[in-house]
């Protein structure tokens, strides 16, 4: 949890962030709790990933992983359906996400936008729109399972 902190403290002390801690998500989870599990799938597989001799930014892993479903913060007023918000929600974390992130770059942006890949048309381009991809799956199936073993 240290590098979380230390990487995405600004976004965990967000107004925003501490909404999605009142969002339920996956039944069982709430959008804060699963948005920190993803980020630590994240950094394991960066450190998998590592002993490979592939690097990937561990630091915009975190960013994008704590600030990827922020869009379905509300999401029962935004949304009509789960479909539609499985659908529009990746563009609305984005577009959130420059909000409580100021400066972020493009690459960010299209990594949180494509997180929902292959469900949705935005396909991750870099490492670490992949990791974000890949660590997002993760935690929600562990969301899922969670407290059901």
């Amino acid at each position: 949890m240290r590098i979380i902190r230390k990487y995405g403290n600004d976004i965990l002390a967000s107004d925003k962030f501490k909404d999605a801690r009142k969002q339920i998500h996956h039944y069982k989870s709430n959008v804060a709790s699963h948005s920190v599990l993803t980020a630590i799938s994240g950094l394991r597989i960066c450190h998998a990933l590592r002993k490979f001799g592939i690097k990937v930014d561990m630091r915009r892993v975190v960013r994008t992983a704590l600030l990827h479903d922020l869009g379905m913060v509300g999401r029962d007023d935004l949304y009509r359906n789960s479909y539609e918000c499985c659908l529009r929600h990746p563009v609305n974390s984005a577009n959130i996400s420059k909000q409580i992130w100021k400066g972020i770059d493009e690459k960010s942006v299209a990594a949180i936008k494509s997180h929902m890949w292959p469900l949705s048309l935005h396909v991750p381009k870099t490492r670490e729109a992949f990791v974000l991809c890949m660590a997002d799956k993760a935690a929600s199936i562990k969301d899922l399972i969670k407290k059901t073993l």
